[in-house]
């Protein structure tokens, strides 16, 4: 089952996020749901929140990333396939 969710965000954050997304072929509707599977699948925050810069210790290669992507983008196009039933 499907559920909505209503926050408040920064408007100039907003027009950015929605911009990027535009860029990655993707809604910010999406964009959030990303987040909330990797937050899941992490049982917390999907990257590390610290009030300390942390050097970036590893590297993904994009030939990785693209692969990564690929696979989110077709879980969540069974999801809009089943919601558009």
């Amino acid at each position: 089952m499907d559920s909505n969710m209503t926050f408040r965000m920064d408007a100039d954050i907003k027009r950015q996020m929605s911009a990027i997304c535009k860029e990655l072929g993707m809604t910010t509707s999406t964009a959030f749901n990303l987040f909330a599977n990797a937050f899941v699948r992490a049982k917390g925050m999907p990257f590390p929140v610290s009030t300390q810069i942390a050097p970036v210790t590893y590297t993904i290669s994009s030939e990785q990333m693209t692969e990564d992507a690929g696979k989110i983008l077709e879980e969540f196009a069974s999801d809009y396939a089943r919601m558009a039933e």
